[in-house]
């Protein structure tokens, strides 16, 4: 579709795999064919004859029909697998490499998008792998493919990825999707200021702020709603039930599920162009108050998933 892939028959596991701005208008520029495929209605069939397997081992909604809608819109066949953790053979105790090889084996796949919940599954998928694996969330490190539609969604809006402030909301500690999107803004744009806001039990990692801050203004604050007028981003973020009930830790949970939210009285602080963001699903720190606010962009970035999403399986599976 374009010349100079730099996606062609790689697996696409990490947000350090972005080399440059250069990567991210291209897959930009694809996805924006693929929008004008989708609200065109147009009939695009360029996977047709390749094969995808989808294989989910940890509960999803967006980022699951997200990649079946968008393998299938491309015209590839879709195996796709929601609850692997509970159908598949790693009940009986087997690797995820060996998983890995035997969809390939089975299924004939050309990719596999994985999402699973150790921070080394895309590694550890990618090594066993005889076809490109695509991270669809690995444990509390990487979610590459949100952080390219979140900025993708960012982009649409401001027309422009350098002067940004991103106030980034809640469990910064177990949430990876804000990992990959603060290392992918401070990689590619200029300029950019994010201020991190959690209760200081889930402050984000030290490495992360340490690495951020080489390239990019980092400030944490455990007081949400102070200085907000100022802000281009807000993205709220759930506090995480299923890592704390793992850390046998669900009354700490309790207590700060609902520490941050946002209302409509905090909206209206925020400047008349900024928009909020969430990667979903929400449990409470959005007031659905907000929803038809003009600065919700939460649904609408779910959109570019799809986008960003066809794009990618188009950009790895075909020069």
């Amino acid at each position: 579709m374009t010349k100079n892939n730099p996606f062609f028959n790689k697996s696409f596991i990490s947000i350090d795999q972005i080399s440059s701005k250069a990567d991210v208008d291209f897959i930009f520029k694809v996805a924006d064919k693929m929008k004008y495929v989708v609200e065109k209605n147009k009939h695009f069939e360029p996977l047709k004859g390749k094969t995808v397997a989808v294989l989910f081992y940890q509960p999803s909604t967006r980022t699951f029909t997200s990649f079946v809608g968008a393998a299938k819109r491309l015209g590839a066949y879709v195996i796709d697998i929601h609850e692997m953790d509970s159908f598949s053979s790693a009940v009986k105790g087997e690797t995820l490499e060996d998983t890995i090889k035997s969809i390939h084996q089975t299924t004939g796949a050309n990719a596999i998008v994985l999402r699973h919940p150790e921070d080394n599954s895309g590694e550890l998928a990618e090594s066993a792998s005889y076809v490109p694996v695509i991270n669809g969330g690995s444990g509390k490190k990487e979610h590459p493919t949100q952080a390219l539609l979140d900025l993708y969604t960012i982009y649409e809006k401001f027309k422009r990825l350098d002067n940004l402030h991103i106030m980034m909301v809640g469990d910064l500690l177990y949430g990876r999707t804000i990992k990959s999107l603060a290392k992918l803004l401070v990689k590619i744009g200029k300029n950019i200021h994010i201020t991190f806001v959690s209760p200081k039990e889930l402050k984000a990692p030290k490495e992360l702020v340490k690495t951020l801050r080489e390239k990019a203004e980092v400030s944490q604050k455990s007081v949400f709603g102070q200085s907000i007028n100022d802000v281009d981003v807000i993205y709220m973020t759930r506090v995480q039930k299923e890592w704390f009930e793992k850390e046998g830790k669900v009354d700490e949970y309790e207590r700060l599920k609902l520490k941050f939210i946002m209302d409509l009285e905090l909206v209206r602080k925020m400047n008349k162009d900024a928009i909020i963001m969430h990667p979903l699903p929400r449990v409470g720190e959005i007031l659905q108050e907000v929803d038809d606010n003009p600065r919700a962009f939460y649904f609408r970035q779910m959109r570019s998933g799809l986008y960003i999403r066809m794009a990618l399986l188009h950009s790895i599976l075909l020069p």
